[in-house]
């Protein structure tokens, strides 16, 4: 904790930031969103609260603000030394939130402006702290991105999404596991011995695993973030977010489809419902083990001291 309030203690113009912050944050409230006939608000922060509320899969972006002033607080050893003052040059920056904020009010295009909010924000703490803070903080601030909700637009991703889900974890079940399954888009049905159909199980949108997507996603992000300095590392990591979160999701529909097997459609209902939690643990492990296989090791401890450069004092002959 102490080493908190140094870290907050070390920032000038903490005053001043925060007015011109009020500002910014009072603009959205005001100002921030024109389409009043989805949520009857002026605020973009009330619209982006019903957005959240209709939809729980964008829900995530609550969780990213205290997320970025943890990354923060975990760089403080890199962001104290820096040189922070006053830098004119991240007024066009801020002028570009304000556009972008401008052009989504007048076509009441509402996540325009949550993108204008959050790099309008970059740019005021790079307008009183300087070029060493933007370079330095731009990947926690990019975060900011999680807090656009997508959901009503991920149809076109979803839907392969679920379909592939369902081919997978129906294969694995019927080959391994012996269940008499039927598949029939994303819909799965459990034969019965005598011919009947038994449960029937609908892979809906919400079981798409696009949250375990973002969450995975995000992970791999940050995890990158946090263990790697090598672009390549971190990119690996990220390329494995999509496979990971559909190996997460497979898995959470094979528990679903083994107890609706053993004890009905309605116990395996409710698997669905309260196991969701399945898919982040198998998502979170999957980086972990990855993350651990990539990491970075440091040169071997045994190795000697690197030879001296011929002609060095430490080569020369004796001088008789």
């Amino acid at each position: 904790m102490n080493d908190a309030f140094q870290f907050f203690g070390s920032l000038p113009s903490k005053t001043r930031l925060f007015l011109v912050g009020a500002a910014w944050v009072a603009l959205f409230h005001f100002l921030g969103n024109s389409t009043f006939g989805y949520s009857d608000t002026p605020s973009l922060f009330s619209w982006l609260r019903a957005v959240y509320a209709a939809n729980p899969d964008d829900a995530i972006g609550y969780l990213i603000p205290p997320l970025i002033l943890f990354l923060l607080y975990l760089r403080r050893d890199e962001l104290m030394p820096l040189e922070k003052r006053p830098w004119a040059p991240a007024l066009p920056l801020l002028a570009l939130a304000l556009l972008i904020h401008a052009t989504g009010y007048l076509v009441q295009q509402a996540r325009l402006s949550v993108v204008a909010c959050g790099v309008g924000i970059y740019a005021l703490t790079g307008l009183m702290w300087g070029p060493g803070w933007l370079r330095k903080t731009a990947f926690p601030f990019a975060l900011l991105i999680f807090v656009v909700p997508i959901t009503a637009y991920s149809t076109g991703l979803t839907f392969p999404l679920r379909l592939l889900s369902t081919k997978l974890a129906v294969g694995l079940c019927t080959t391994l596991l012996n269940l008499d399954l039927i598949r029939q888009g994303t819909t799965v049905f459990h034969a019965l011995p005598d011919g009947r159909m038994g449960f029937e199980f609908d892979v809906a949108p919400a079981c798409s695993g696009i949250r375990s997507l973002t969450v995975v996603f995000l992970l791999t992000l940050v995890y990158g973030y946090l263990q790697f300095t090598s672009w390549w590392r971190r990119a690996a990591l990220l390329v494995a977010a999509i496979p990971l979160a559909v190996l997460a999701n497979v898995i959470r529909l094979s528990i679903v489809f083994t107890v609706g097997e053993a004890w009905g459609g309605e116990a395996g209902k409710r698997i669905e419902t309260n196991l969701g939690f399945i898919t982040f643990l198998v998502g979170l492990g999957g980086v972990l083990l990855l993350g651990r296989w990539l990491r970075e090791r440091p040169a071997a401890a045994g190795a000697g001291p690197a030879e001296p450069p011929p002609g060095s004092p430490s080569t020369a002959l004796p001088v008789p």
